[in-house]
């Protein structure tokens, strides 16, 4: 063979590390080594691993391993995907998707009618609580007029049927599980308190805040998007239920599509909205009551003042997947109000985080609650010896 930048004739010399017999079957060219009949295709030193032994039986070593053949008995099915192509394009691109038309008319009417029956139990965000003048800035773009504040509400999982029931089916939703198991993987779990976000004419905004790299220029882990052997994952999910219409000039959620893949500091001047050549590439999409908004975290996202006449009402769902946390809330346990009387497959969305191998249950692509196939009880009992529970 001949070097290709030299034209030069190359001596090829077999490795010592593939032993005598592998070094008969060397040839000058790595694809002639590889078709070599006497060489074995396990790794190098001639052993066979165990994980590959065990492919044949389907069973792996570890629940690490996601091939097919590899997964362990007890782990949670490989996520089947719900998401279209230009879905799974348009997140990855962006960082957010709307999906239209999630929740039907009688749903929203049922949601909007509980809200009515709880509106004294929203709560207006003022002096430092206002979202247009956090990290000791002041925005004008953000202010609106300058004195009507968001209003927030919570506890709506907890209500007494039957308004509780439009904000539980959020969890398992099934036009939403194969777009929450596509980016968390299977056994996602609920990670914040759904909140009720309302603004009224001329409420003010809140700073852009979010993204992949924090202001000080450090990682902002808790809340990464990554992509990975052709899966997308994000850290923490945020999935919207819309009440009310929020037209294209209405004001309401904001994005800077693309920046959950940024790998540069948020400039001040672009969260405050202070700069219009920044600004520029900030959007607010269009979202009709009854679509859902899907955004990872890690895209910088925020709030316009509002316009309309009307009053704008989000709900909104953080999600994380199995293993993951950021919010304490179903510390030491979610209250009783939010559990009693759910399915069980609402109740596997909430779920603490632990890893799918622990026995976890989890939602099929349906919305069906499943039950997790049980952990070996040679490892159950070697646990329970060791660390004097079932699980370490």
């Amino acid at each position: 063979p001949r070097s290709p930048r030299s034209g030069a004739s190359v001596s090829p010399e077999p490795s010592a590390m593939l032993g005598a017999r592998s070094a008969r079957c060397a040839r000058p060219a790595l694809g002639r080594l590889l078709r070599c009949p006497q060489q074995p295709l396990w790794p190098l030193g001639g052993a066979r691993t165990a994980a590959a032994s065990s492919g044949a039986s389907g069973v792996g070593h570890s629940g690490h391993l996601s091939a097919d053949m590899m997964r362990n008995q007890h782990d949670g099915p490989k996520a089947t995907t719900g998401m279209s192509h230009a879905e799974k394009y348009l997140f990855d691109l962006n960082g957010y998707i709307v999906l239209r038309n999630v929740f039907s008319e009688a749903e929203v009417e049922a949601a909007n009618a509980a809200v009515d029956a709880h509106l004294e139990t929203l709560h207006e965000r003022k002096g430092k609580l206002r979202t247009s003048a956090l990290y000791g800035r002041e925005s004008s773009a953000l202010a609106g007029d300058g004195s009507t504040g968001r209003k927030d509400m919570g506890g709506m999982l907890g209500w007494a049927k039957p308004h509780c029931e439009p904000f539980r089916q959020v969890l398992c939703h099934r036009r939403l599980v194969p777009a929450l198991a596509e980016l968390m993987g299977v056994g996602y779990r609920l990670d914040h308190s759904p909140l009720m976000i309302t603004q009224e004419l001329g409420a003010e905004g809140h700073t852009l805040h979010g993204g992949a790299v924090t202001e000080s220029g450090e990682p902002a882990w808790p809340l990464a998007y990554s992509f990975s052997h052709g899966q997308m994952r994000t850290q923490l999910l945020t999935v919207c239920m819309q009440l009310k219409d929020a037209g294209p000039t209405d004001g309401g959620f904001c994005v800077v599509p693309g920046s959950h893949k940024s790998n540069f500091s948020i400039p001040p001047a672009l969260a405050d909205m202070a700069d219009p050549e920044l600004a520029e590439h900030v959007r607010q999409p269009a979202i009709a009551k009854g679509d859902c908004l899907i955004f990872s975290e890690a895209v910088l996202h925020g709030t316009l003042p509002w316009t309309a006449a009307h009053q704008r009402r989000t709900v909104i769902y953080r999600f994380a997947p199995a293993g993951s946390a950021y919010g304490r809330g179903y510390e030491p346990s979610w209250p009783d109000a939010f559990l009693d009387g759910m399915t069980d497959a609402q109740r596997a969305v909430m779920e603490p985080p632990y890893h799918p191998r622990m026995n976890r249950p989890f939602v099929s692509a349906s919305g069906e609650a499943m039950t997790a196939k049980p952990r070996e009880a040679f490892k159950v009992e070697f646990d329970e010896r060791v660390f004097g529970s079932r699980y370490f």
